[in-house]
């Protein structure tokens, strides 16, 4: 291993031949499956597993291509991972499941409530991705900028922009995830890397949940920091503020409920782990 995780790391092979790495610890009536966001890992729920693990299992995963879980030459799109997720819950046997996710994981988790919400008990959003409509000229706009080589994550200084970015202080956890992902950069093929960030990228824009929202039948809570400054995005929709993105989300999902958290940003379950944890519980 390039670097520890804070919880033994096991393996699953899934259909298709997809290898999946996470973590499991814990025990409980509940449990909590958390999918972390774009170009990330496990390790990001570690305040989160601390806690809940008192009471419930939790189990974080390492998407495909990311962390210690293998990349190949899967699709890297929103509905892949959905797919991954629900065939990983399966095989494990997972009962009384919440389904949690941050970023772009909370948009695999909105794809799986609404086309396996029968499978889970809840899902817990946090700064998610998915909440946002984007317009034809959006979406060629990121295109054209991705052409370009502009994308998050794609190198160490767009790493070392992007986690700083994420947080609304400096905060010791920051440089912990910076090198922890360079470190898997530079033991990955670099052209496979970017390959997976910009079609992650493109399928948060193609593979839109946010027409759907109002067929969601599970509970849903939302959480955002109040300075995050990824989402809503600020190049694409400078004056969609939060407040506006959660009033639209409350009026379109029967049963919502949304929190902002003072002084934190997009990384809000590490900044604000304890008023986290317990919006969780």
């Amino acid at each position: 291993m390039l670097f520890n995780y804070p919880y033994p790391v096991k393996y699953i092979e899934l259909q298709g031949g997809v290898n999946m790495a996470y973590m499991d610890y814990g025990s409980g009536p509940q449990t909590y499956v958390f999918i972390h966001g774009l170009a990330n890992y496990g390790p990001v729920w570690k305040f989160q597993m601390e806690s809940l693990s008192l009471t419930s299992r939790c189990i974080a995963i390492d998407l495909p291509g990311n962390g210690y879980s293998k990349g190949k030459d899967y699709p890297y799109n929103i509905f892949f991972y959905a797919e991954c997720v629900k065939n990983f819950c399966e095989q494990l046997a997972l009962t009384n499941v919440k389904l949690t996710g941050h970023s772009m994981g909370g948009q695999i988790a909105l794809m799986l409530g609404l086309r396996y919400g029968a499978m889970f008990d809840k899902l817990n959003l946090i700064a998610p991705a998915g909440l946002e409509a984007f317009s034809l000229s959006d979406k060629l706009l990121m295109e054209s900028m991705l052409s370009f080589g502009e994308m998050m994550y794609s190198d160490e200084v767009h790493i070392n922009s992007a986690i700083k970015d994420g947080f609304f202080k400096q905060h010791h956890e920051q440089q912990t995830i910076i090198n922890d992902m360079i470190t898997l950069l530079n033991h990955t093929n670099k052209t496979e890397w970017r390959k997976m960030t910009k079609s992650c990228i493109l399928s948060m824009l193609n593979d839109e949940v946010y027409p759907h929202l109002q067929l969601l039948n599970l509970p849903v809570t939302i959480i955002f920091g109040e300075a995050d400054a990824l989402i809503p995005n600020k190049l694409l929709h400078p004056h969609l503020s939060i407040e506006k993105l959660l009033l639209h989300a409350e009026t379109c999902i029967p049963n919502c409920e949304t929190h902002v958290i003072k002084q934190a940003g997009h990384f809000v379950q590490i900044e604000k782990y304890k008023d986290v944890n317990k919006l969780l519980i």
